[in-house]
């Protein structure tokens, strides 16, 4: 029983930290999960579908962005007061970045929203992997 409890409160815990992207994309777009679910299942279907998938991968990256942060904030409050700063700024720049690159390459086309998240995902992962590999920045 007590292992049974030690799991539900794993579980519990690891979906209050990390939210279904279904969820968050259903809650952005004002789509029912279902909807959200259905043009998640095959991202090569339509521009739409293309979207949100790029989108799903943001909320993931972003996500673990965040959790690396909190870690090392769980172990140094002011490595994390730091990188969380850093992390803010880090972003507009990342967000402006990524619009630019997407713009001069896709000229405002369809494809321009998915082009925006895929550049974010990218820079989020790299960001990731940098937060993760550096005792504190």
């Amino acid at each position: 029983m007590k292992r049974v409890f030690v799991m539900i409160a794993a579980v519990s815990q690891l979906a209050l930290a990390a939210p279904n992207p279904v969820n968050e994309l259903a809650t952005r777009s004002g789509l029912p999960a279902s909807e959200v679910s259905a043009l998640l299942s095959n991202c090569d279907a339509d521009q739409t579908s293309m979207n949100f998938c790029a989108w799903r991968d943001q909320i993931v990256a972003e996500q673990e962005l965040q959790r690396i942060v909190d870690q090392k904030s769980a172990a140094s409050p002011a490595c994390g007061i730091a990188l969380e700063k850093k992390v803010v700024a880090w972003k507009k720049s990342r967000d402006i970045s990524c619009k630019t690159s997407a713009d001069q390459e896709w000229h405002g086309g369809s494809m321009l929203p998915a082009a925006i998240a895929i550049c974010a995902t990218a820079e989020t992962k790299r960001m990731t992997k940098t937060i993760r590999a550096k005792k504190c920045i």
